[in-house]
């Protein structure tokens, strides 16, 4: 009976563990719907439905086809799914759509980093760091009121952003708080650096932002450690293993990433509250409370060594993620990736302090025990529940949208009525559909991405992971050119207006046969110009078919080329395409090779047939050897050649080969990179296995353990005294390190060596602190605020020097072009126009955005006014050519229209 009691004792943490677990989950999936989130309709909502195609794609065919980042066929004219994207998040969907099916898969994988999140962070405060079960049960609170925040919906993390799309970046979160608490424990305990390792990397698989927070915050723990030496030694085998767990996806990633586009968005706080969201409120106010109740005596002697280095730990991170949020835009990252780290670790150590404080306050006596306490626990965690539930006022309503699924929405019956004349195979010529706001009743204006996976695989131009497109800029215009109300979401390539003629052209080249529009002011457009003709209606939608379609997969270049250097091939490629001259002179190929000047343009005769069209392989016989062979497909490195011939980018992005034999062979492979990132994960993931299942050596662990029995009996301490409490010298031999690899612990050292690690960390923050300042009072839009301020006052002069501030400080270029343009404003109005024709020019030279035309037009105006005839009709030249339907365009009418 005692025996059985003994074990009982034992389990009983694991029961209420499991308890709390499951108890934190069912409240978050209760917010969301359990009902919606167990049904088998397609979910979407926001970025959600257009990442259905790639989920229902992955979890199908490509991941169990043995390829982690596949070539997509299906969307942007092909697309390297993965290479530039998060993994783990589709990894752990596909496996669970083995289970439930692939419906429920999505949903409840999209949300499984989230509702594990709070039980995790219990679950490691108290296994890792030996946390009260108050403080552990109170830190979860904190991660569960940053997830249930309605601040915002795209900054990541809570759960209107998941239900958005942005469930990569729960994942990451979920496994950043795990690594840095792994962390914390391995520094203070000398071992655990593998499951540091391993989570990180899980990080890594997950999401960028709070990887990169998790890999310089370790600095903090090597600041913080009174045995630097031995803590860099834990810290470099940790990083080391997840980079080398992370190869076969970052390495390649590392090495292409300037292949991508990115995104110059910018999301300005509005209020202090954007911030601060209303849910962390009663948080902040408990960790001020817990922090001040340190003071007292019996408070702060219960906090233990390794779990003050836990609190300085994740304080510090918080601050770092602050500090990258402050600068990020500074360092070309997207800043708002970085703040929902600061609030998550923040909510955590405010949640441990007052936890810690209502465990240790005062004495129990011996009739009250520790009621009092559980009963003051229970009350504030009631309290906080009732104040969470005060402020939902969003997630459920999104997520009944989002769960009850496409099946539901209004017109999505209308829509499905078309598909068996939209339907095609994955070779078909591409569909291209209107943008159009009202497309929300059909779940979201991103719905139509997926169409593919009901149209048997038939292709669409658009799709959700636009940055890693490289035609993205070239369908977004023609996106354009079919729409009364396009998205534009590529804000360093704005695209156009409505131009059904140019359109037409666009279309056959970029392979592109049938129209789905929904608005009339589109369909008349299409309708009046006689290029297309009806071929099916379910009101509000109409599907055309283009009628001069002769486009071909791949097809003999018959236009001249001309070799353009690679470097701002981007901006090039979108001027050209969007240009009606130059489109239709020639095609640009990229690069240094001089052998492609020397063909001949002209009309080459020749034929191509398909031999192997595979996701992978594409085979081609021609009969044009030596002659240049359009392939209307995106180019990416890993597609290579295997026959005889030279292969190129070119146009907006295709792949241009010119072949010395009769047999064109393409294959998606790996780069030399990606294949010793390949070997590293593979090599990892061996040392993983036999750490897991190979044998110690007895020798081994006998000899470990004569030591640690040296060690003690040497410093006359019992077996049961914590590692940090023991003082050995500093410098360990290898004989005397501990089992498996892992150092013994790293405290253990003198204790004359924690004033050193004390005024370490206090310069560290004091640090943190100065860069916030620094990057505070350099931040671009800092200045570019302040730069309206006096704009809107009229002090045109001063607003000219802050927006020339704003524009040298500023890096994407989206945003440089903006400040650039208010700069040539505010000095034209300042009464200084050749000053502003100067940054006018500058625009007009070195940017192809949004203020272009606007820039253009007012340039002619200037032109006029100073006499210089000449120059003004080339501005009104490239204005009318370039943006043939522009307002700035039709302004120019009435002023110009002999030009």
């Amino acid at each position: 009976m005692r025996a059985f009691i003994l074990r009982l004792r034992q389990l009983l943490p694991g029961f209420a563990e499991i308890i709390v677990v499951s108890a934190f989950a069912a409240l978050i999936a209760a917010t969301l719907g359990i009902q919606f989130l167990n049904s088998a309709n397609w979910p979407t909502g926001g970025d959600a439905a257009s990442h259905l195609l790639y989920v229902w794609l992955y979890a199908n065919e490509l991941l169990f086809s043995g390829d982690l980042t596949p070539w997509v066929t299906e969307v942007f004219g092909g697309l390297p799914f993965l290479s530039y994207y998060f993994p783990l998040p589709f990894i752990s969907i596909a496996l669970l759509s083995k289970i439930i099916g692939i419906a429920p898969a999505f949903k409840w994988g999209v949300f499984l980093a989230t509702l594990l999140l709070p039980g995790a962070v219990f679950v490691a405060s108290r296994r890792w760091l030996n946390f009260s079960w108050q403080a552990a049960l109170f830190g979860a609170l904190g991660a569960l009121a940053f997830l249930l925040h309605e601040q915002n919906s795209i900054w990541g993390g809570n759960l209107l952003s998941t239900l958005s799309g942005e469930f990569s970046y729960s994942y990451g979160l979920l496994f950043a708080v795990l690594a840095m608490l792994a962390w914390s424990r391995t520094v203070s305990s000398g071992k655990g650096w593998i499951l540091a390792g391993v989570l990180e990397a899980a990080c890594g698989f997950s999401h960028g932002f709070p990887l990169l927070v998790v890999g310089f915050s370790t600095l903090l723990l090597l600041l913080d450690s009174r045995n630097i030496r031995h803590t860099f030694a834990l810290l470099l085998r940790g990083h080391v293993l997840a980079f080398c767990l992370l190869g076969g996806w970052l390495w390649p990633m590392l090495e292409m990433h300037s292949l991508t586009i990115p995104n110059d968005a910018s999301f300005p706080v509005e209020t202090w509250r954007d911030l601060l969201p209303a849910t962390l409120w009663p948080i902040l106010a408990g960790g001020v409370s817990g922090a001040l109740m340190l003071l007292n005596p019996a408070v702060r002697s219960a906090l233990s060594a390794e779990q003050a280095r836990a609190l300085r730990y994740l304080i510090g991170g918080a601050g770092l993620a602050c500090v990258g949020f402050i600068a990020g835009d500074q360092m070309g990252l997207a800043d708002i990736r970085f703040f929902p780290l600061t609030w998550l670790l923040g909510a955590i150590v405010c949640g441990w302090l007052f936890g810690h404080a209502l465990a240790h306050l005062g004495n129990p006596t011996e009739f009250t025990g520790n009621i009092p306490r559980v009963l003051l626990a229970m009350a504030a965690v009631l309290a906080l529940l009732g104040w969470f539930s005060g402020q939902i006022r969003k997630a459920p309503d999104w997520a009944l949208w989002n769960h009850s699924g496409l099946e539901a929405k209004p017109q999505w019956h209308n829509l499905s009525q078309l598909f068996p004349a939209l339907t095609g195979n994955q070779w078909s010529p591409r569909l291209v559909f209107e943008h159009d706001p009202a497309n929300s009743d059909i779940g979201s204006t991103r719905s139509l991405e997926a169409l593919p996976m009901f149209l048997n695989h038939r292709p669409v131009l658009e799709g959700l992971y636009m940055e890693s497109a490289l035609l993205g800029p070239a369908i977004y215009q023609l996106q354009s050119e079919i729409s009364t109300r396009p998205s534009s979401p590529l804000v360093r390539f704005p695209s156009g207006s409505l131009d059904v003629p140019f359109a037409a052209q666009h279309m056959n080249f970029l392979h592109a046969d049938t129209l789905l529009l929904r608005s009339g002011g589109a369909k008349n457009a299409i309708e009046n110009s006689g290029l297309f003709i009806k071929t099916g209606e379910s009101l509000p939608f109409a599907v055309y078919q283009l009628k001069a379609f002769d486009s071909h997969l791949i097809e003999i270049v018959k236009q001249p080329l001309r070799i353009i250097p690679k470097q701002d091939w981007m901006q090039d490629a979108f001027a050209w395409f969007r240009t009606r001259s130059r489109f239709e002179a020639y095609l640009p190929v990229y690069g240094e090779d001089k052998n492609l000047a020397n063909i001949a343009p002209g009309k080459t005769e020749g034929k191509v047939a398909e031999t192997s069209l595979k996701r992978h392989e594409l085979i081609f016989n021609t009969t044009a050897i030596g002659h240049p062979h359009l392939i209307k497909m995106a180019y990416h490195p890993r597609w290579q050649l295997a026959s005889k011939g030279s292969l190129h980018i070119a146009g907006p992005g295709y792949m241009l080969v010119v072949p010395q034999e009769s047999e064109i062979r393409l294959f998606f492979g790996h780069t030399l990179i990606g294949q010793a990132g390949m070997i590293a994960s593979t090599s990892a993931l061996i040392f993983l296995m036999f750490k897991l299942f190979g044998r110690v050596p007895a020798g081994a662990y006998f000899g470990a353990r004569v030591f640690r029995r040296r060690v003690r009996s040497a410093h006359h301490v019992a077996w049961n005294t914590p590692y940090e409490n023991l003082a050995i010298p500093d410098r360990l031999p290898l004989s005397q390190r501990g089992i498996e690899g892992d150092l013994l612990p790293v405290e253990m050292t003198p204790p004359g060596k924690e004033t050193n690690t004390m005024w370490r960390m206090v310069a560290a923050w004091i640090l943190l602190i100065i860069l916030g300042i620094y990057f505070g009072l350099r931040s671009p839009e800092a200045v570019y605020s302040q730069a309206w301020v006096e704009m809107r006052a009229n002090r045109y002069v001063k607003a000219s020097e802050l927006f020339e501030r704003a524009y040298q400080l500023r890096r994407p270029p989206a945003k440089k072009e903006e400040a650039l343009f208010w700069l040539a404003k505010s000095s034209e109005l300042a009464g200084l126009p050749g000053v502003a024709k100067i940054h006018y020019l500058a625009l007009t030279e070195h940017y192809h955005g949004y203020w272009l035309p606007e820039s253009l037009y007012t340039l002619a105006m200037l032109e006029q006014q100073s006499g210089q005839l000449a120059e003004m009709a080339e501005h009104v030249k490239r204005l009318r050519e370039e943006y043939p339907n522009n307002s700035w365009t039709q302004k120019l009418v009435g002023n110009f229209k002999n030009l």
